[in-house]
């Protein structure tokens, strides 16, 4: 019978610590970055920073390491915006809008957003065992147990992932739709922007839960799917309206 380890073990309840910390640093960060994006987006943009703000606060009011992959999927994705100012899927780059950048500067910034992108997926990767590894496969199967330390919330995130990437792909569609019939309105660029902050957001909670311990592993894989799409048609939305 393999050996569990207990949970008050030091090494254990240092690394629950370190994960609040972790996500507390990532809450505050993704929340300021979402409320100087949506001062960036202006009223032309009235979804702009919206996602970074809503998982920042879930960051800081919750233990969650799968919220640790939504983070790195949000800064993935805000690379785009500084590389196409086109493409202002989850707002524009504030970076972008309020200075001039040389294509070293912007190469910079890229190149940190990155860093970025690693470090919470890493962090991801490692905090997930928090959740504790009783289902875990291993192929060193005399490991230790580690005994479910956090709340597991997978199976009600992937659910609402799952939600909101079926909304974005539907809200995508609709808007390339209607940029056939008016490649100038406003209402096509708010569903596609409105479509794609969905999308974003479901990717990195459904690719968050179905790599953790949980129930709702096929609904975090249409989550990411759908959400996936959901903002391609958001990017194919805002090319064509220029």
């Amino acid at each position: 019978m393999l050996k569990t380890i207990a949970k008050n073990d030091p090494s254990l309840l240092a690394a629950v610590a370190r994960l609040r910390r972790v996500q507390q640093v990532w809450g505050l960060l993704l929340i300021l970055w979402g409320v100087i994006t949506a001062y960036a987006g202006g009223s032309a943009h009235p979804l702009a920073g919206l996602p970074f703000i809503a998982i920042g606060l879930l960051a800081l009011l919750w233990r969650e390491p799968a919220l640790l992959a939504a983070v790195a999927t949000l800064m993935a994705f805000a690379i785009v915006p500084g590389l196409n100012p086109r493409l202002t899927v989850l707002g524009p780059d504030p970076v972008v809008i309020f200075g001039q950048l040389s294509w070293l500067e912007t190469a910079a910034i890229v190149v940190g957003k990155l860093l970025i992108v690693l470090t919470a997926a890493n962090q991801f990767f490692l905090y997930r065992f928090l959740y504790g590894t009783e289902r875990a496969t291993t192929s060193q199967p005399d490991l230790a147990i580690i005994p479910a330390m956090v709340p597991n919330r997978t199976d009600g995130l992937a659910r609402a992932a799952r939600l909101m990437g079926m909304t974005a792909a539907g809200l995508g569609a609709l808007a390339v739709l209607l940029t056939f019939v008016d490649a100038t309105a406003y209402l096509p660029s708010v569903l596609a922007e409105m479509a794609g902050s969905l999308g974003v957001t479901a990717l990195g909670l459904g690719l968050g839960a179905a790599f953790s311990p949980t129930d709702e592993r096929p609904a975090a894989l249409l989550a990411a799917m759908t959400g996936l799409l959901g903002y391609a048609l958001c990017a194919v939305a805002l090319i064509r309206l220029g």
